[in-house]
């Protein structure tokens, strides 16, 4: 038995005329901030709309206001970034809410209220990062066999971690440098330290083993989603089974050793069950940006040889180099006399800049 869901999700919004829209929300919070630091033994709580949140006395990076609650965390800025690249709006999701309403759900509901508190229209979302993952029962460890070399996938870094003399949890790969890792470990025996024993609830409605409870989980960052053309949540929501499927099948597997090559040897039974943890989404492909581009650039091949034989014969040329001097020749000139003399590597760099940002 699996099961699936995100179990946190961070992202980021721009909002138009954020600091003159919201100056009354603003200043509530600086004078909360104030009098959180003049008492930081008690909790400075503070009400938005129908949700209380505490307030901490300090704030982060961009951001000038932290506040959270069991459900969510909200960072909000002073300021909107003069350069677009920090939005004012942090928001992140935590897992009680999203395993109570369910992801897509939990996520439109948090955007309703947001626009209860928030003033300014919702120009722009980014997401930051997402917790995928499955809850298995029938994942079991009975050698050092399948703890230590039944893992293959496209990581160098493995942890191990264990209990009283028992496994009890795996990392693979490095969030810092790849910017996607891999978590399986004992969710049973974790809920027991995070308190999280809610959980226990949600299993025995589904009727899975609950002293056996394990979770597979990939942390995955900002640079993979730029990488696969995901920049919003709703692109996440369009993506994530092609994502969690990518990273089950192709980043990670877990395999019986039935084969001395080990690309030839099969994947486990509860690892092909885990794959297909997420086919109750929407699936669409997910594309490396690079080959995206290419793509683009493919697509424009018929245009620019109609173009360039039109303007061969207006030229009254048939020799293919000479035709493309003519055209670099006029192509500076007219960048002269209308693009401010910008030179055509600055062009081409800002292009460049926009495509892979």
């Amino acid at each position: 038995m699996v099961l699936s869901n995100i179990d946190s999700i961070f992202f980021s919004i721009d909002v138009s005329n954020y600091e003159e829209k919201n100056a009354d929300l603003l200043q509530k919070l600086e004078e909360g901030k104030e009098q959180a630091k003049a008492d930081t033994q008690t909790d400075k709580i503070i009400i938005l709309g129908d949700k209380n949140f505490e307030l901490l006395p300090n704030g982060a990076r961009f951001h000038a206001y932290i506040l959270h609650n069991d459900t969510l965390e909200l960072k909000l800025a002073q300021n909107r970034s003069k350069n677009g690249n920090n939005y004012p709006v942090s928001v992140r999701i935590k897992s009680l809410f999203l395993w109570e309403k369910g992801f897509i759900d939990a996520y439109m509901e948090v955007i309703e209220y947001l626009k209860t508190i928030i003033k300014g229209e919702f120009i722009a979302e980014k997401i930051s990062r997402a917790d995928l993952c499955c809850h298995t029962d029938s994942l079991k460890f009975y050698t050092l066999c399948d703890i230590y070399e039944s893992w293959k996938g496209n990581f160098r870094k493995v942890e191990y971690f264990t209990y009283n003399r028992k496994t009890t949890g795996f990392t693979f790969g490095s969030f810092k440098e790849k910017n996607v890792m891999c978590r399986v470990y004992d969710k049973t025996l974790e809920i027991t330290t995070s308190n999280k024993t809610w959980f226990k609830e949600i299993w025995l409605k589904e009727g899975m083993d609950i002293e056996n409870i394990w979770n597979v989980e990939f942390q995955v960052g900002r640079k993979f989603f730029k990488n696969y053309g995901v920049e919003s949540v709703q692109d996440f929501i369009l993506k994530m089974r092609a994502i969690w499927e990518y990273l089950t099948k192709e980043w990670i597997n877990y395999i019986d050793l039935d084969n001395s090559r080990v690309e030839r040897c099969s994947i486990k039974a509860c690892w092909k069950e885990i794959q297909d943890a997420y086919l109750n989404y929407c699936y669409q492909q997910i594309i490396k940006r690079e080959k995206q581009v290419n793509t683009k650039a493919e697509e424009l091949i018929p245009l620019l040889v109609g173009v360039l034989t039109s303007y061969g014969a207006c030229k009254q040329k048939i020799v293919l180099d000479r035709v493309i001097d003519d055209f670099k020749e006029d192509m500076r000139k007219y960048l002269q006399e209308k693009k401010e003399n910008i030179p055509i590597e600055k062009i081409f760099f800002d292009k460049l800049e926009f495509l892979f940002s």
